[in-house]
This record gives structure tokens, C-alpha cells and sequence, in this order.
């Protein structure tokens, strides 16, 4: 009889699936990951069928953390531009607050199946769609919308990270930037 799975070990290989993917990127090997997470290179196995399924696991893990971070307390009675102030400051303090999640995020959303993770995030779109509906973009393909907010978003973080003393102030900007730009 197979031994029943540790939460601890599958969250300890994300946890070194993260790190590594933010810093070799998809090639980082499985025996990489189990050493860095502390187990045997066969138990990446255990937990996980295929390194496909584990970048997919991660993939949906972090795009669900930053949906769960940017989604609470989401004003509900609040005008578009409230909802949307509070999703950028959420999410680009999500990710200058976790640099390695935001770069594995990233490489993984080019390479894996995103179904599962956009499903999750639809709260996220329809506040950036709500926010969009009015002005130049409104009747632009959502999806396209969306991935300008993104890039943005990304941007964002990169300078918060980048520059801590300031984070607040780019945080302010490129919220500004982006809101002109969605009416």
C-alpha cells in the first residue's frame, strides 16, 4: 500500500519549482527541484506525474494565489475605477512582494495549458473589463485589454522591485497611466 502524500513535500517542491523556474527558467532539471525541496528525485514523481503536470500545478497555484491577493476585500458596490485601483495596487503588491512567484508566473503563462488558472481569475478580467467598457479600448477583443493591463501591471513591479523607496509612488503612476488609457 502506497504511503499517503505530505502536503508539506508537495508544497516544499513548488516551493523549489518557483525558485527555479524565476531563475533558470523551464529547463530547470527535476533533480534540481527534489534537492532544493529536500526529497527524493523520485518523489517529484510521486506528487506529480510528469514535469508538464507540475509547471501546470504551478501554474494555476500561483495565477490562484494572485487572484485570491488581488480578489479579497474587492470593494462590491464601488465604482469601476475604485474596483480598479484596488486590483492594480493588489496585484503589483503581490508581485514586487514576491518577485520569484511573479517571474515563474510569467515564463510558465508562455508554456502552459491556462484554462484552469483563467477560469479562476475571471473575477480579475470582468473588473478589468467593467473598467475598459466606456473608453478607447471598450470595443477591443477583452483578451487583448487584459494582456495590456498585464504588460502594465508587469512594468509596474519591475520598478517597485527595482525601487523600493518609491514602490508607492510608481504603484500611483501606473495606476494613473492605466486608468487614462482604459477611458
Amino acid at each position: 500500500m502506497a504511503r499517503p502524500k505530505s502536503e508539506q513535500k508537495r508544497n516544499a517542491i513548488l516551493a523549489a519549482t518557483t525558485g527555479l523556474i524565476a531563475e533558470q527558467g523551464l529547463g530547470a532539471p527535476t533533480a534540481e527541484i527534489a534537492k532544493q525541496a529536500g526529497v527524493p528525485h523520485g518523489s517529484v514523481f510521486a506528487y506529480f506525474n510528469t514535469k508538464a503536470e507540475l509547471l501546470r500545478t504551478l501554474y494555476v497555484e500561483l495565477s490562484a494565489e494572485m487572484t485570491d491577493t488581488v480578489m479579497a476585500d474587492m470593494p462590491g458596490d464601488e465604482s469601476a475605477r475604485d474596483q480598479f485601483r484596488h486590483l492594480w495596487v493588489r496585484w503589483t503588491h503581490w508581485g514586487a512582494s514576491n518577485p520569484s512567484k511573479r517571474r515563474a508566473q510569467a515564463i510558465l503563462k508562455l508554456s502552459v495549458e491556462r484554462r484552469q488558472a483563467d477560469d479562476y481569475a475571471s473575477p480579475v478580467f470582468k473588473i478589468i473589463e467593467r473598467a475598459s467598457e466606456h473608453g478607447t479600448l471598450g470595443d477591443g477583443p477583452p483578451l487583448y485589454v487584459i494582456e495590456l493591463v498585464d504588460a502594465w501591471v508587469s512594468t509596474t513591479i519591475d520598478f517597485m522591485i527595482g525601487h523600493p523607496k518609491e514602490a508607492d509612488e510608481y504603484c500611483e503612476r501606473g495606476f494613473n497611466a492605466m486608468w487614462h488609457a482604459l477611458n
